[in-house]
């Protein structure tokens, strides 16, 4: 597979560049073959989407659910003279059609900082209920608790770490609103080598992992969630062995010593 990487100049100066949350991930859009792609910047960020994407693809949302997904693809890429390993993947928003974060549709709305209203309420499942009710008022997704519970369900199975008020959204089209697909999931199996180094065990860094945008566990963010509104996310039991089949050809992008490093990580997540 190493000699088949695909080959694609990115330069900031002609293709539109954006920067990722949690600093400074190049991101890139191409309008005449319209698609996103994503350099790693931390770790192993698109080894992380495209390991999502594929696990939601056995999943129950796209049969039992309104919600969807961005599916992500892995390549290397030549990117200001440099070759670097990145994902990429289809354009989701309609002509028209706009992210709102919930960061920016509250403070629209409701001329208050969402963490403010947040950090009045005394806990995870007044937080959760608070802002999927007010949401759905918002918006008129009358569905957008089992949305959020779904989020969340996806961040504890990938241990996504980053999923904060402004990477919660909606999409919005003349001032009617719609569920956005779950993306952004790059933070997960402990991707950032610079806060999650290599060589501690992974076992020891799940322990430390917060849950976000509510900081606390994984587990303890899930079942306040589901004591209000229910299991939403469906998948079938995987095996070490189908895991790594999943998992092998997307490590053939990373430098040979990190290999084994990053398969055990995917494996003591998805195990937990």
């Amino acid at each position: 597979m190493a000699g088949n990487y695909m080959k694609i100049e990115l330069i900031s100066n002609d293709i539109i560049a954006e920067t990722s949350s949690k600093g400074n991930q190049e991101k890139w859009f191409n309008k005449d073959i319209n698609k996103w792609y994503k350099i790693d910047q931390f770790g192993y960020e698109a080894l992380s989407e495209v390991m999502t994407s594929t696990l939601l693809n056995l999943s129950n949302i796209k049969l039992d659910t309104p919600f969807s997904f961005v599916t992500y693809d892995i390549g290397k890429f030549n990117v200001h003279n440099k070759e670097l390993t990145g994902c990429f993947s289809n354009n989701f928003l309609q002509e028209g059609y706009s992210i709102i974060t919930l960061s920016t549709l509250y403070k629209k709305m409701l001329k208050t900082p969402l963490s403010a209203l947040l950090s009045r309420l005394s806990s995870d499942i007044k937080r959760i209920e608070y802002l999927a009710e007010t949401t759905a008022e918002l918006t008129g997704l009358t569905m957008f608790p089992q949305y959020l519970t779904l989020l969340f369900e996806v961040d504890s199975m990938v241990l996504n770490d980053d999923r904060h008020l402004n990477n919660i959204a909606v999409l919005e089209h003349d001032g009617k609103y719609d569920y956005c697909p779950i993306f952004d999931n790059g933070a997960g199996f402990m991707s950032n080598v610079m806060l999650s180094p290599m060589d501690i065990n992974p076992k020891a860094l799940i322990k430390d992992l917060k849950a976000r945008p509510f900081n606390t566990t994984f587990n303890r963010q899930v079942n306040a969630a589901h004591k209000l509104y229910g299991p939403q996310l469906s998948m079938p039991r995987l095996s070490n062995t189908a895991i790594a089949d999943m998992v092998e050809p997307l490590l053939e992008y990373y430098p040979e010593r990190d290999r084994s490093y990053i398969k055990e990580r995917v494996l003591a997540t998805l195990r937990r």
